[in-house]
């Protein structure tokens, strides 16, 4: 998959705010503050996408990605490995403008999810 990306800011996960430059705004104050010391996540426009299995041999199977690629670019991505390429069993799939939920119902081994989910989510990333 080789599709353009987009800057996408860094988000501060307790403020749920944009860190530019290691700083961020205090929603509740106002104030520029310095972001020490926290955990940051690729923001609006990047797209989280969540790949889960609802077989009874992988119920338990999950993966989680953040990519900034353009949602409609990444859901062709994933629909055109999954039916075209793979024919996998698809049980659902919600997209939205930063959000794309697959939900397999595939037989698959741990070892086979996992290398789906990250060839879908990832690509050639």
């Amino acid at each position: 998959m080789s599709y353009s990306t987009f800057h996408s800011p860094g988000w501060h996960y307790t403020h749920q705010t944009p860190v530019i430059d290691n700083k961020y705004i205090d929603r509740v104050t106002g104030e520029i503050k310095t972001a020490t010391g926290h955990e940051e996540f690729l923001g609006p426009p990047a797209v989280d996408i969540i790949i889960r299995s609802q077989h009874e041999e992988t119920v338990q199977c999950a993966f989680r990605a953040e990519r900034s690629v353009p949602m409609a670019a990444m859901l062709y991505h994933i629909m055109m490995m999954m039916i075209k390429e793979r024919k996998l069993e698809l049980d659902s799939i919600i997209a939205t403008k930063y959000t794309i939920r697959v939900i397999l119902s595939h037989e698959l081994s741990v070892e086979e999810f996992k290398e789906i989910a990250k060839e879908m989510a990832l690509g050639d990333a």
